[in-house]
Formats: C-alpha cells, sequence, structure tokens
C-alpha cells in the first residue's frame, strides 16, 4: 500500500497526470472512490478487499480529458480495455497503475460470487505494476444453474427479477453502460413498461444483458450494488459463456482486438440463417 501511494505522490509531483483515482477509507469499514489532486492527498490511498466498485466506471465522468493515473485491478483494467476498443478513451490519457487483486469481500465476509470464479486477477493492461502479482484461485465456473432445465432456470430468474425495484443501481454502477439515453427509458419507441411487474423487469435485464455481450469483464459491481440481492451475474455469465464458446473471445483482454459483435469472421456460426429450411 506504501508503494501505491509513493507512486502516486511521484506522479502528482511531477505533472505527468493531474489527478489519481483510488480507494480511501469510507463509512461503515467499506472503501470509496477516491480523486486525488493534491501529492500530500495520497496518504489517503488504500487498496484492500472492500474495494468493491470498478473504477473504470468514473474515467468517462472526468471533464475536460486530463491525463488521469488510475489504481487498476484485472477487472478495472479489463473494463478499461473495453473502453479503449470502443474509443471512448484514449491510452494517452491514461496512466494505470497495476495492482493484484485477492477478490472483495462482502457484509458477509466471504468472497463476492464474481472474485470467487475470477480467472483475472492481475491487470492485463498497466503502464508499472505495484507489488507482486496474486496468483490466480479460481479453478472454473460454477455451473450448477446451467444444469438446470429451461423451465427450471426461467423459474429461478423470474423469482429473482421479481424483487427487482428498478432503481438502476446495476447501470449506474457498470463502466460500460455509458449510452446517454438508456433503452429501458426510450419513450418512442417504448421498449419496457416503468411497471414493476416481471416482464418489463425481464426485459430490462436480458436487454441489458444482451447489450453487454462480448463487453462485461465480469466484475460483479452490479451485483454487490443490488439493494435487492439479486444474482445479476446469472445474465451476464451466461452471454459472457456464449460469446466465449461461440466467437472465442473473451471481453476485456486486448485493446487492439475489435469486440465481438463489431467484427466479422468467415467462419462465424451463422447456422440461426437456415433454421427450418
Amino acid at each position: 500500500m506504501e508503494a501505491l501511494r509513493q507512486r502516486a505522490r511521484a506522479l502528482l509531483e511531477s505533472g505527468a497526470v493531474k489527478m489519481v483515482l483510488g480507494f480511501k477509507k469510507g463509512s461503515s469499514g467499506r472503501s470509496s472512490p477516491a480523486f486525488i489532486f493534491k501529492p500530500e492527498d495520497c496518504d489517503r490511498l488504500i487498496i484492500d478487499d472492500t474495494c468493491s466498485q470498478n473504477l473504470a466506471n468514473y474515467l468517462l465522468k472526468i471533464k475536460n480529458r486530463v491525463k488521469v493515473a488510475v489504481v487498476a485491478r484485472g477487472c478495472d483494467s479489463r473494463s478499461i480495455v473495453v473502453l479503449l476498443q470502443e474509443k471512448q478513451i484514449k491510452r494517452e490519457d491514461v496512466y494505470i497503475l497495476g495492482v493484484g487483486c485477492e477478490g472483495v469481500k462482502e457484509k458477509d465476509d466471504e468472497l463476492s460470487p464474481s472474485c470467487r470464479h475470477c480467472q483475472y486477477p492481475n491487470p492485463v493492461i498497466y503502464d508499472e505494476m505495484i507489488g507482486a502479482p496474486v496468483a490466480r484461485q479460481a479453478n472454473g465456473k460454477d455451473d450448477k444453474f446451467r444444469q438446470l432445465s429451461c423451465d427450471e432456470r426461467w423459474r429461478e430468474l423470474s423469482a429473482d427479477v421479481s424483487r427487482c425495484i428498478r432503481c438502476y443501481a446495476c447501470r449506474q454502477v457498470c463502466p460500460n453502460c455509458y449510452c446517454p439515453v438508456c433503452f429501458v427509458d426510450l419513450n418512442m419507441p417504448q421498449v419496457a413498461g416503468k411497471s414493476h411487474s416481471v416482464s418489463d423487469n425481464m426485459v430490462f435485464h436480458i436487454g441489458r444483458a444482451w447489450h453487454m455481450a462480448g463487453r462485461c469483464v465480469e466484475c460483479g459491481a452490479c451485483h454487490r450494488a443490488c439493494p435487492m440481492g439479486i444474482d445479476l451475474m446469472r445474465f451476464n455469465r451466461e452471454v459472457a459463456r456464449i460469446v466465449r464458446e461461440r466467437f472465442g473471445f473473451v471481453a476485456g483482454l486486448n485493446p487492439d482486438e475489435r469486440p465481438a459483435l463489431a467484427s466479422f469472421r468467415p467462419d462465424d456460426p451463422q447456422e440461426f440463417f437456415f433454421q427450418g429450411g
């Protein structure tokens, strides 16, 4: 932690960056995002298992495109890669301080489900690495949900989604939900109603999951932000699996690679064109 503070302080003192984006101690024992402009304030920086937000979410909110140093774990860095691929930020505007991640703990002091399945605890892109890389702990995905029949899965998802209060916290904390107007807020045409019915809620969650196809890095920020405790990653994990298996693409690994749904290969699966023929 001290090495991180020293490097952040040095970058601000030298004028290499105008701001450091990291974490500080927050209320109730949790962390909160830190926006640091003065070298002497770098002593407030922390990095631990309470740092639950994905800091890439704030890069699009920084005005005037000043150069920023951002503390990035595996999931933060992968979200940065997606933003670079989609031309939302410029590489020269971001100085990435990479750190390994042991995972985020939730209120019950257990690892967040996304962290238990994490395959990329270390940043995939960085300008300098602070500290030693972390050994990958995950040994695969939990596929219990996929072992259920289609009807059983639908019943479980419907029960979960019925509790949704449409607060949109999941959308707000996601680094890659940056559309000026979300599809669910459209009035002409209206894609989803404004009620809290299962059908309207399902339109939002399924629509958002498909919008994240080939883009979600499975950081779990949406799940942790949900006040109703809905396992939102059930949607995102399944879509990520489909993209991985059908197109051989994993989101947020290579800034020079085009996103799965923004590219075409002659060998892309196209059997849906011929169904029923």
